[in-house]
């Protein structure tokens, strides 16, 4: 006889992630989608860890990404973390669960040679996230130091204020403007390491200037700090 699945609430579930309809507790707070040529995975992370795959046909890989999302519905989960194992699926993957009528926040990750390595990473992210302290204070108000000056227009200041606005950041601290002999490339920002304490490097860049930033994040040591990297990252990039 299979165990019973109940809520802390005492409803039962059919499920062990399963969003709960009677007290609204979210039983998996965080979700990886994984692609390969024959399979889709989903791993669902909350006390304990579901995965669910798909066989993937070629005629039939909208319908697969539909019923997929509809299986993250049911968790009531909002962010997705996808990865693939190539750069092709990984487009596919974006761009379908983009269609779904619900609105996921889809970040990309890196490219991984199986699903149990996807999978082995994204366990010790989600970990990170839920073990790291948290700073809230208004974005604006983590932005300081002797440099008031960020390059790139409003571009500029609004990468800035996207790296302020994350509950790990504590404050960010533009620092000196050089200019090199590069030209073109529009105005981005490049997260470049994390030191010992868990802080980090960046670069502002505005075509062939450059400005360094300084981002003091709650990480409390480099393993740390490189998992605030990779979530900032992916901040930056699709928010």
């Amino acid at each position: 006889m299979s165990k019973r699945l109940i809520c802390s609430c005492g409803y039962e579930l059919s499920f062990p992630t399963q969003f709960c309809l009677s007290c609204g507790k979210r039983n998996a707070f965080a979700c990886g989608v994984y692609v390969n040529e024959s399979f889709l995975y989903s791993i669902f992370i909350g006390e304990v860890e579901e995965t669910i795959k798909f066989k993937r046909y070629e005629d039939s890989v909208r319908n697969t990404y539909e019923i997929l999302a509809d299986k993250i519905y049911e968790r009531r989960l909002e962010e997705i973390y996808v990865s693939a194992f190539n750069e092709v699926l990984l487009d596919e993957a974006f761009s379908e669960l983009e269609k779904s009528y619900f609105p996921f926040r889809l970040y990309r990750t890196d490219i991984f040679g199986s699903f149990e390595e996807f999978s082995r990473r994204l366990q010790l992210r989600i970990k990170v996230e839920r073990e790291l302290p948290k700073f809230e204070a208004r974005a604006e108000e983590k932005i300081g130091g002797s440099h008031s000056t960020i390059i790139g227009g409003r571009e500029g200041y609004n990468l800035v204020l996207r790296l302020a606005s994350s509950p790990y950041v504590k404050k960010v601290v533009p620092g000196v403007i050089e200019v090199g002999s590069g030209v073109g490339g529009g105005v981005r920002m490049k997260l470049t390491r994390s030191d010992i304490k868990g802080n980090l490097r960046a670069l502002l860049i505005d075509g062939n200037t450059v400005q360094q930033v300084y981002v003091i994040t709650t990480a409390r040591n480099k393993e740390e700090g490189e998992e605030v990297l990779k979530i900032l990252s992916s901040t930056l990039k699709f928010s």
